[in-house]
């Protein structure tokens, strides 16, 4: 009996120390992932600025901005963003048709260059979600022309479409499905009605929307705002945001307007909302043509209604690339918190003021 009690005394103290080991070492033992980049970030003071830089976005999801952050990453949500306005996507490259080879070419240098894409609603919205250290480029496409989204008869995605190329970058990494769409829906040729096969035009729209892409208006016959009466033209802006929404379906709403020939009506009040009989519209962004950046969204000098827009052609995103790297200050460089904005104290005038209405924490180093 004694024998059996001692046994079971030794049994019942190792599992007894065992425990109060293993709390132990959870307890004073280790650092948390955020806790050991915290140390590295205070402890490191030997080391360069980018393994600062590093440690401090290491933990950028953990804690909130702060000056220090902010300046690390060099973020400037102030600065200017670079949208693109592609037309046709086909063989021979022309003023307004690129080719599928250079549209490759594009995305690849827009990688390698820092740029990660949105949709126009984001910008409009200020919901610029991407990478830390990264710049927004919203890229959009007018006439939903075949060439931009092609199904070949196998049922697959043509890999020369521009949503092909854009899937292919997809799929390689560092990229999004992010671009915007504007549609057509009753125009000569009729190939650009929707992207063309009239068989697929309601798939392709559903399709663009799960995957991520937006669609927008580009009115129902590529109609003159400038020129076209009131009635005409609330008409055809109410009939292809409701046409398009019921197209697409599940609540979809489209809220962006890319502006046919860059002509608009007298009054911005017409594009922003109205009423054609019992359907009601209303845009919220407006795509204009232009050779210069956006303002950021989080600037006096933006204007969610007159977005310019610069070509993607020829040598017009190359020369937008060179400007910022001769002017890095106008760049639009992200913190990788959407809930904030970060900017220097400090900013160039071309950037206007920050807006004093943003209803979220504002960064300044």
């Amino acid at each position: 009996m004694r024998r059996d009690k001692v046994l079971r005394f030794l049994t019942i103290a190792f599992v007894a120390g065992a425990f109060i080991g293993l709390v132990c070492g959870l307890a004073f033992g280790g650092a948390s992932p955020t806790s050991t980049s915290k140390a590295v970030a205070q402890t490191d003071k030997g080391g360069s600025d980018s393994a600062t830089a590093a440690s401090l976005v290491s933990s950028a999801s953990a804690a909130p901005m702060t000056p220090e952050r902010a300046k690390a990453i060099g973020a400037n949500e102030m600065g200017q963003v670079l949208v693109l306005m592609y037309h046709l996507i086909d063989s021979e490259e022309t003023e307004w048709t690129r080719t599928p080879e250079n549209f490759r070419k594009d995305i690849a240098l827009l990688k390698s260059e820092g740029f990660y894409p949105i949709n126009v609603r984001d910008l409009a919205s200020g919901n610029i979600d991407i990478p830390a250290g990264k710049s927004p480029v919203v890229i959009t496409f007018d006439d939903s022309s075949p060439g931009q989204y092609r199904i070949l008869d196998d049922g697959t995605l043509d890999p020369d479409s521009a949503v092909g190329i854009l899937q292919e970058a997809v799929k390689a990494g560092n990229w999004a499905p992010r671009a915007s769409f504007f549609c057509l829906l009753d125009v000569v040729p009729k190939e650009r009605e929707l992207f063309g096969q009239p068989d697929r035009q309601q798939e392709k729209l559903r399709n663009l929307v799960e995957w991520g892409y937006e669609i927008g208006s580009h009115t129902v016959t590529h109609l003159d705002l400038k020129k076209a009466s009131t009635t005409e033209a609330t008409k055809q802006l109410a009939e292809s945001q409701a046409t398009l929404e019921r197209l697409i379906g599940g609540g979809y709403a489209v809220t962006s307007l890319s502006i046919p020939f860059g002509e608009y009506p007298a009054k911005d009040s017409l594009i922003a909302s109205g009423q054609y009989d019992d359907t009601k519209y209303a845009y919220t962004a407006g795509l204009s043509l232009g050779a210069t950046p956006s303002a950021s969204p989080f600037s006096s000098g933006f204007k969610a209604l007159h977005i310019p827009r610069i070509r993607g052609s020829a040598n017009y995103i190359t020369t937008a690339i060179a400007d910022f790297k001769k002017n890095p200050e106008l760049r639009y460089i992200s913190d990788g918190d959407p809930t904030t904005v970060s900017a220097p104290a400090d900013l160039a005038s071309k950037l206007g003021n920050l807006r004093t209405d943003l209803g979220r924490p504002v960064v300044r180093y």
